[in-house]
């Protein structure tokens, strides 16, 4: 906003004088922070009506109106920092909910599992009001059938693990030993149940591991990096188990 301090000033004897005590006011203003705040303006209007030329006095009504506007924007300027605060609160606490997920397991929509070798993939599949029958194959990357496994029937949410396991040895005390890993990698999780007397695809969903946390401003800013996955948005986490 651009105020004219010198338009009703005229050509009598007090230009001079105020124009040197506007110029001083102004280098106060402009040495406290490049910006003209209340006080400045006060300061700067004070200089003015002092130096004013009684046979031409300042308008009051277009002085009120400046100081009205100037307090509006102070006012403007004063929420915009109060605005920024809550923003910070909750890019803050977004950061710090999504660092406490490293490590954390986190629901994906997607039927593809990432088998490290070792530790078993975990899924969930959706039997809806009720599915019998249930049966969970497993496929390689190729596309091969490499494990067929039978689910009990049941409704609503259901949990299921693979463990990877290719092959083993049980001794004749029941011990196992010589246990052989499928390779590490992508495998697709299919489910299969009987609903209402028919064969019926079940929705399935698997759990992946957060390795690392790009922040950022917002949730849907903010990647979980899911070891064999990828990236994730914070916004998209459906789940997290304990």
């Amino acid at each position: 906003m651009a105020v004219d301090y010198t338009s009703s000033v005229g050509n009598s004897s007090y230009t001079n004088e105020y124009s040197a005590s506007i110029r001083e006011a102004t280098s106060t203003a402009s040495k406290s922070g490049n910006t003209l705040t209340q006080a400045d303006f006060l300061n700067l209007l004070t200089t003015q009506l002092a130096q004013q030329d009684p046979t031409q006095p300042f308008d009051n009504n277009q002085m009120i109106t400046t100081m009205s506007q100037l307090s509006m924007v102070e006012n403007l300027t004063t929420i915009n920092s109060n605005m920024q605060g809550v923003i910070d609160a909750v890019t803050s606490n977004s950061a710090l909910t999504a660092s406490t997920l490293v490590g954390r397991s986190v629901l994906v929509d997607t039927n593809k599992g990432y088998f490290d070798g070792k530790n078993p993939v975990y899924c969930q599949f959706d039997a809806g009001e009720g599915a019998s029958n249930i049966k969970v194959v497993i496929k390689d990357q190729n596309g091969t059938v490499i494990s067929e496994s039978d689910a009990i029937a049941g409704d609503g949410k259901m949990q299921f693990a693979w463990d990877g396991v290719k092959s083993f040895t049980e001794k004749d005390d029941g011990t196992i030993e010589d246990v052989e890993f499928y390779d590490p990698g992508k495998y697709t999780i299919e489910v299969v149940g009987e609903v209402n007397g028919q064969a019926t695809s079940l929705p399935v969903q698997m759990y992946g591991v957060v390795g690392s946390v790009t922040l950022g401003p917002t949730m849907d800013t903010t990647m979980l990096n899911l070891i064999g996955y990828g990236e994730l948005a914070l916004s998209k986490v459906e789940q997290i188990s304990i």
